[in-house]
C-alpha cells in the first residue's frame, strides 16, 4: 500500500512538474506551424496572380498585334493609288466636284487619322505596361498589379473598339466614294455661258478634259475645270480645309495619348499604386456586400460578377 501511494504521488509531481514546460513548447510549435501554413498559402496566391498577370499581358499582346495590323491597313488607304483617283482634278473618282463630295472625302479622312491615331496610343501604352506590370508585381505587390493592369486594359479594349470601329466606317466610306457617289455631274450655268461665249467670239480652244456633251446639248464634267478660276479656288480651299481638319484630329489625339500615357505611368509608381489597390478593394467589397444584401439573390451566387482579387485574403 505504501507503494502504490509512493507511486501515485510521484506521478503526479511528475505530471506537474512536466505541464508548465511542454505547454509553452506545443504553442511555439503551433505557432510555427502555422506561420508555415500562411507562407505557403501567400506563395501560392503570388503564383495565381503572377498566373493572371501573365493571362492579362497575353491579351494587350494581342490587342497590340491587332492594332499593329489595323495601322498597316489604315496606311494603305492613304497610299498613292488610293490617293491619286481622288485627288485628281480630271478623274471620275474626284472629290473636289461637289459639295457631298466634299463632304464624304472629309470624313473618310478624319476617321482614318482616328484610327490611326488610336492604334499608335494602344501599342505605345502596351509597351510600357507590359514592363511596369511586372516591376510592380515584383516590388509592390502582385496583387496591385494584377487589378491595376486589369483596369488599363479595359480601358485600352474601349480605344481598340473605337480604332476598330473607325477603321470599318472609313472603308465604307471608300467604297461610296469609288462606287456610290456620280462618277460625272452637270457643268455651272456659268461656265455653259462663257462656254458659248468663246465660241461665238472665234477663240475657244479645245474642251476641258472629261467634257462631254449629251444628246438634248447639254454638258456633263467628270470633276473640275482646270481652266475656270472658281473651281480652283474651291479646290484650293477644300484640301486646305481637310488637311486642316486632319492635321487638328492628329495633333488632338497625339495630346490625349500623351496624357493617358503619364497617367498610366503614375499609376504604377508604388505609392499611388499602393493606395488606388486599398481603395480598388474597399470599393469592391462594397459592390460585393450590396450584391450579398440584395433579396432573391441566394440562387445566384455563383454568378455574381464582382471582381474579387485573389489576394484579398492576404491582405486582410
Amino acid at each position: 500500500g505504501f507503494s502504490l501511494a509512493w507511486s501515485a504521488a510521484c506521478a503526479t509531481v511528475a505530471s506537474g512538474t512536466r505541464s508548465p514546460r511542454s505547454l509553452p513548447r506545443a504553442t511555439m510549435w503551433a505557432k510555427v506551424n502555422a506561420a508555415s501554413v500562411h507562407q505557403e498559402n501567400m506563395v501560392n496566391l503570388m503564383q495565381v496572380d503572377m498566373l493572371q498577370l501573365g493571362v492579362l499581358q497575353t491579351q494587350m499582346d494581342n490587342l497590340s498585334v491587332q492594332a499593329t495590323l489595323i495601322i498597316g491597313f489604315a496606311l494603305s488607304m492613304w497610299a498613292g493609288e488610293t490617293l491619286t483617283p481622288l485627288l485628281e482634278d480630271h478623274s471620275q473618282m474626284c472629290i473636289w466636284k461637289s459639295w457631298y463630295h466634299l463632304v464624304f472625302a472629309t470624313l473618310f479622312f478624319t476617321l482614318v487619322a482616328v484610327c490611326i491615331s488610336c492604334c499608335l496610343i494602344i501599342v505605345s501604352i502596351v509597351s510600357y505596361i507590359k514592363q511596369a506590370a511586372q516591376e510592380a508585381a515584383l516590388i509592390v505587390s502582385t496583387g496591385a498589379a494584377v487589378a491595376n493592369t486589369r483596369y488599363h486594359l479595359k480601358a485600352l479594349t474601349m480605344l481598340f473598339v473605337l480604332a476598330y470601329s473607325t477603321f470599318t466606317l472609313s472603308a465604307v466610306l471608300l467604297i461610296i466614294l469609288y462606287v456610290g457617289l456620280p462618277k460625272r455631274i452637270d457643268t455651272t450655268d456659268e461656265w455653259r455661258a462663257h462656254q458659248e461665249e468663246e465660241f461665238l467670239e472665234g477663240v475657244f480652244e479645245h474642251e476641258a478634259e472629261g467634257v462631254v456633251q449629251l444628246f438634248d446639248g447639254s454638258y456633263t464634267i467628270t470633276c473640275l475645270d482646270p481652266r475656270w478660276p472658281g473651281d480652283n479656288l474651291r479646290r484650293n480651299l477644300a484640301g486646305t480645309l481637310i488637311a486642316a481638319a486632319n492635321t487638328i484630329v492628329i495633333l488632338t489625339m497625339s495630346g490625349w495619348g500623351f496624357q493617358r500615357f503619364r497617367t498610366v505611368r503614375r499609376s504604377y509608381k508604388p505609392l499611388n499604386l499602393l493606395s488606388w489597390y486599398v481603395a480598388h478593394q474597399t470599393e469592391q467589397k462594397e459592390k460585393h456586400d450590396a450584391i450579398q444584401g440584395l433579396p432573391g439573390n441566394t440562387r445566384h451566387k455563383r454568378h455574381i460578377d464582382v471582381e474579387v482579387d485573389s489576394t484579398d485574403t492576404g491582405a486582410q
